[in-house]
């Protein structure tokens, strides 16, 4: 495979040949992802989209660790965090590495404060020299996110879904983190919601720095959002390139069928879309014989040489 990394810019995350398999019994394995290999620079969004069961969320949790990989390396920051980790780079993943999870409730302790849900990570690390510079931290960040300090003595049920989202991305936050992995974070909520948590996440990115792994389903959202894009399929990165590459010259015909399944807010252009339709099973494609090939200078996508003739 390629080496799908821009020369000019060190990664911030980079993973090479991701394989996820889970054993279900002696004869049956679930092999959730294979062969998956992107990076990540600072500062950027990379937006990773697929259908339900793609395998998305599997990536994610593999990366922050919540899976120990079957194969392949994952290099953050410069260290090898893929196979078993010291005590110290175990210690620098939990710092710089956070994660926004996709059920806004599910994710938050019932029976904990907000101020106790924002400041674990901060307990656990020490991260505070007083109880005073523990509360002004949580009430700058809760700040941050757009709620008020007095929420902090609040319980989760007592929040909207998009309360609750705020208050997971603060309890990400609140570590100074390099790199969010954001699991379809926005899927749970109602549309001008989602407009406020993604405006939220691209202003504290401008102000701080930090790289987002962005999981979604909704192409408009990671279109609006993501500086480069990956299009997963039965566990397969089928093309990578940047926003305006995916969306202005899709190679793959999965990517093809996606865009084309986006609504147009024009009712009379919409009238007359018409979404092209993709089968893996009568596509005649075979994702494992093929390999990821270069397209116009950083746009990738998996085929066989002779699909890509065909295609491009």
């Amino acid at each position: 495979m390629n080496q799908l990394q821009s020369n000019s810019v060190f990664p911030l995350l980079e993973v090479k040949g991701l394989r996820q398999y889970f054993p279900i019994s002696r004869r049956y394995t679930v092999k959730a992802v294979e062969d998956v290999s992107f990076y990540i620079n600072p500062g950027e969004t990379y937006g990773l989209v697929g259908e339900s069961g793609s395998g998305k969320t599997t990536i994610g949790r593999a990366i922050i660790r919540l899976y120990n990989p079957t194969a392949g390396q994952i290099f953050f920051d410069g260290r090898d965090i893929s196979g078993h980790m010291n005590r110290e780079t175990e210690r620098e993943l939990r710092i710089n590495m956070q994660m926004i999870f996709q059920d806004p409730m599910a994710c938050l302790n019932p029976r904990q404060k907000v101020a106790d849900i924002i400041a674990q990570g901060i307990d656990i690390h020490h991260r505070y020299h007083s109880l005073k510079e523990r509360s002004e931290m949580v009430s700058d960040i809760l700040h941050k996110v757009g709620l008020a300090p007095e929420h902090a003595d609040r319980y989760p049920h007592q929040f909207s879904g998009g309360q609750r989202q705020r208050v997971g991305i603060a309890r990400a936050l609140i570590m100074n983190p390099k790199l969010i992995i954001a699991d379809e974070c926005i899927s749970a909520l109602d549309m001008s919601i989602q407009a406020q948590v993604v405006n939220l996440m691209k202003d504290i990115q401008q102000e701080t720095g930090l790289a987002y792994l962005f999981i979604a389903h909704d192409l408009s959202m990671v279109k609006y959002i993501s500086d480069r894009i990956g299009v997963l399929h039965l566990g397969y990165l089928l093309e990578t390139g940047t926003t305006e590459e995916i969306f202005s010259h899709p190679v793959h015909p999965y990517t093809q069928s996606l865009i084309s399944a986006i609504p147009n807010p024009n009712p009379l252009l919409e009238r007359n879309r018409t979404a092209k339709k993709y089968d893996y099973k009568t596509s005649g494609i075979d994702y494992s014989a093929g390999s990821m090939h270069l397209i116009e200078g950083t746009h990738y996508v998996r085929c066989t040489d002779a699909e890509l003739d065909g295609w491009v």
